[in-house]
C-alpha cells in the first residue's frame, strides 16, 4: 500500500520520509515488510502523502491490523478511536488479513455503515453502534468482597 500511494505522488522514499517527517529507513522498511510502524509514524506519512480522509483511512487501518499493539487513530476527530481499536480485531477474528482489503469507506452520516470492499469483490457493510460508560465497578464484577 504505501509503495504504491509513494509512487501514485512520484516521491522517493527520501522524499516521503522528508516531507512526512520520518526516517528515510522507516519508510524503506515499511515498504519491504521489514518492520511494522507504530501509529504517530504512520500517521506522519499519510499526512506527508497528502491522502483524503477515506485513503488515510485506509492506510491507517491496514498500519493498524499488522500491528501487535492497541493502536487509536490520531486526528479523526468525526470517528471515536474506540471503533479503530475494535475493527482491526474484529477482522482478524473472522480471518480478515490486510492483504485482503481493498478499501474502507468510514461512515459519511450519522447511521450509516462503514463498508469494507475485499480485493475478491465481497462487500463488508457495518453498523456499529457502542456506548462508553464509566463506573466504579466493572460489568463482571461479583461484589465487594464481604461475602
Amino acid at each position: 500500500v504505501l509503495k504504491k500511494e509513494r509512487k501514485l505522488r512520484g516521491f522517493t522514499q527520501g522524499q516521503l520520509a522528508k516531507e512526512s517527517g520520518v526516517a528515510t529507513s522507516i519508510v524503506n522498511d515499511l515498504e519491504n515488510g521489514i518492520r511494522h510502524a507504530g501509529i504517530k509514524s504512520l500517521a506522519k506519512i499519510a499526512k506527508g502523502l497528502g491522502l483524503n480522509e477515506e485513503r488515510k483511512l485506509s492506510f491507517l487501518l491496514a498500519g493498524i491490523v499488522f500491528s501487535k499493539r492497541d493502536q487509536v487513530l490520531p486526528d479523526l476527530d468525526n470517528y471515536h478511536p474506540v471503533l479503530y481499536n475494535f475493527l482491526p480485531y474484529s477482522l482478524r477474528r473472522q480471518g480478515i488479513s490486510p492483504e485482503e482489503i481493498n478499501e474502507v469507506f468510514p461512515p459519511t452520516t450519522a447511521g450509516a455503515p462503514l463498508e469494507i470492499h475485499l480485493k475478491n469483490g465481497t462487500l463488508i457493510s457495518m453498523k456499529i453502534a457502542f456506548k462508553l460508560t464509566t463506573s466504579a465497578k466493572s460489568p463482571t464484577s461479583k461484589g465487594d468482597g464481604d461475602e
